[in-house]
């Protein structure tokens, strides 16, 4: 029961000799590296000209190459983080989409154009008709006047001006048509 007592011994402090295995585990690896020097590789110390390794501490990876713009915090630099097929196939993608656009927009442009100028052209011939109508109406009231009456004057001369509107709106309605038409033809020439 007493050897149970006893307290433990503390560890030796005594520094590890020859015969200490985790001493000579470690002579062995430095006359490992010794040899690597000899034989023209590396040193212990770290080859500046070595790649690092992708493992390394935080201030590798935050500082930027000199040859790439500095990227965002921890984001590689655009040139190295994708893939050259992918930016080549993106690239050819928005030469044919933007390349094909352009007839497109022109095509719609067009159409516009031509819808406007369509426009214009119903729009006159909206206002012919109703000035015919109105022309035909006052025409036929002036005359049953005039045959009511039995008087030439005034009527005669608001037949007159009614055949007048008309004629104008002929006028107008070509004008128009024809304006219209030479401007789709122009814009045709310019898409």
């Amino acid at each position: 029961m007493a050897d149970d007592d006893t307290p433990p011994k503390p560890a030796s402090t005594e520094p590890k000799g020859a015969d200490d295995p985790t001493t000579q585990d470690a002579a062995d690896n430095k006359d490992a590296k010794d040899t690597k020097d000899a034989s023209g590789g590396s040193t212990g110390a770290p080859d500046a000209s070595a790649p690092k390794a992708s493992g390394g501490d935080a201030s590798d990876k935050d500082t930027p190459s000199s040859d790439s713009p500095p990227a965002a915090s921890g984001t590689p630099p655009l040139s190295t983080a994708l893939n050259p097929q992918i930016v080549q196939a993106v690239g050819t993608t928005n030469h044919a989409v933007l390349n094909g656009a352009i007839p497109g927009a022109n095509g719609v442009a067009y159409q516009k154009v031509a819808q406007a100028a369509a426009y214009a052209v119903q729009d006159s011939t909206d206002y012919m008709r109703s000035i015919m109508s109105m022309a035909s109406a006052t025409t036929g009231v002036a005359m049953q006047k005039m045959l009511a009456t039995k008087e030439v004057q005034p009527y005669s001369d608001i037949i007159e001006a009614a055949s007048k509107a008309v004629t104008d709106a002929q006028k107008t309605f070509t004008s128009v048509g024809t304006s219209a038409s030479s401007v789709v033809k122009d814009f045709d020439s310019m898409a």
